[in-house]
């Protein structure tokens, strides 16, 4: 079935446009009015604040142990460099708090030159070569504040003090800069893990909900009314499809309730699910609505999740047949293309005479199929609804393609 050309107005591209070659979509954006919270609306002085307070108290922390040890085990291993607890502790807090001076940079060299794969050739050597400048500005600086602070009372120099400290403590802090390192990316790998926990478990607890809204939505008092108007004048007039219609009406209860929400099935498995919902509501609007398939054959075993085409078919329904008079076609697609599955849920007025409808689309069914793909597919899925054609309007859902049999197993927050 074609179609005349309209512009898409795409609810959320993650994708690149380059890449599948389509038009730049439209994104939708808050109203005005609406008040941002969470880490976005935090003050930036005060996060720069707070992580400022923290490196200083671990520094500090640091700087104690250190004194401790040096005052305790100083006497009995180096008599010679034994120092009171005053001296330990101002020394030992002094290089501490030079560090932590110095935390912050070097972080931020640890995120940006990470080893990764096809980059440790290049990154490596430059953490080494900044490693060895952080140690030996270190080094400068701890000489010049004791220098400025408790001058040596004989001579020998600046020069002889540095060589004798870069000599005494260089490949100390050589390894204290590496330790800073790697605890960066020892924070950055736990604050990933924390993330992907919480991205599993908000995906569970969302698909979860999205199940039981399924439920909700195909089971909502309008539809059981509408369905049990439609059967009940059928027992007299039509008592088989009477009786069909009840038995479609428990196949519906039987797959929401039975099939797993969190995890992903066959396209084939979803189909027969929309075409219960279809044949549903093709008894009760009889002959003014047509359904039609059009899957291509290579598609019916590609992963998809469960539940995902019935927001999109009840949009059909509702932007549709329900606001316009005449009878109406529902056509299903799917094919893969270029390592990704397309599924399209399209429209259209057949009789062309009728008034078209002009009430605004409903895009409610395909915002609660949105936060699942943002869940599920993070920056690899494309969702659009079209405009509102002369005849009818399309929504089109754009996934990874990946086959049934190595993904359904898959647990739930692994979909990513």
């Amino acid at each position: 079935m074609t179609t005349a050309a309209s512009p898409r107005i795409s609810i959320v591209r993650e994708e690149s446009d380059a890449s599948r070659g389509a038009a730049p979509a439209v994104s939708f954006q808050p109203p005005p009015h609406a008040i941002v919270t969470g880490p976005q609306a935090a003050p930036g002085r005060l996060r720069v604040s707070r992580r400022a307070l923290e490196i200083f108290a671990i520094w500090t922390v640091v700087g104690l142990f250190i004194a401790a040890q040096r005052y305790l085990r100083g006497p009995s291993l180096q008599p010679r460099l034994a120092l009171p607890l005053a001296e330990s502790l101002a020394a030992s807090l002094v290089t501490a708090y030079l560090w932590a001076a110095l935390t912050p940079a070097i972080m931020r060299l640890a995120r940006r030159f990470r080893p990764r794969q096809g980059r440790r050739l290049t990154t490596i050597p430059v953490l080494l070569v900044c490693g060895a400048a952080a140690a030996l500005l270190h080094l400068l600086a701890t000489n010049v504040f004791w220098h400025v602070v408790d001058p040596p009372e004989f001579g020998g120099g600046f020069a002889a003090m540095f060589a004798a400290t870069l000599a005494f403590g260089g490949a100390a802090r050589l390894a204290t800069y590496i330790g800073i390192v790697g605890v960066t990316w020892g924070i950055d790998d736990y604050r990933t893990y924390r993330e992907k926990e919480l991205q599993a478990s908000e995906l569970e607890r969302e698909l979860v909900q999205t199940q039981l809204e399924a439920l909700k939505l195909r089971l909502h008092p309008p539809f059981l009314f509408n369905t049990l108007a439609t059967i009940l004048p059928l027992i007299r007039t039509e008592p088989r499809a009477a009786a069909r219609t009840v038995v479609q009406l428990g196949d519906i209860l039987r797959l929401a309730l039975h099939n797993d929400a969190t995890g992903l099935v066959p396209l084939k498995t979803e189909l027969e699910y929309i075409r219960l919902y279809l044949q549903i509501e093709q008894t009760r609007l009889q002959d003014r609505l047509e359904v039609r398939f059009a899957i291509a054959p290579e598609a019916l075993d590609a992963a998809v999740p469960n539940l995902i085409l019935l927001p999109l078919a009840e949009s059909a329904i509702a932007n549709g047949i329900s606001v316009r008079p005449g009878r109406a076609a529902i056509e299903i697609r799917a094919w893969p293309d270029d390592g990704g599955l397309h599924l399209e849920v399209h429209e259209a007025a057949l009789d062309l005479e009728e008034v078209p409808a002009t009430v605004p689309i409903d895009d409610s069914f395909v915002r609660k199929t949105k936060l699942r793909l943002d869940l599920l597919y993070p920056g690899t899925h494309r969702i659009a609804i079209t405009d509102r054609l002369d005849n009818g309007h399309e929504v089109s859902i754009t996934l990874p393609l990946e086959q049934a049999s190595a993904a359904v197993a898959r647990p739930a927050g692994a979909l990513a």
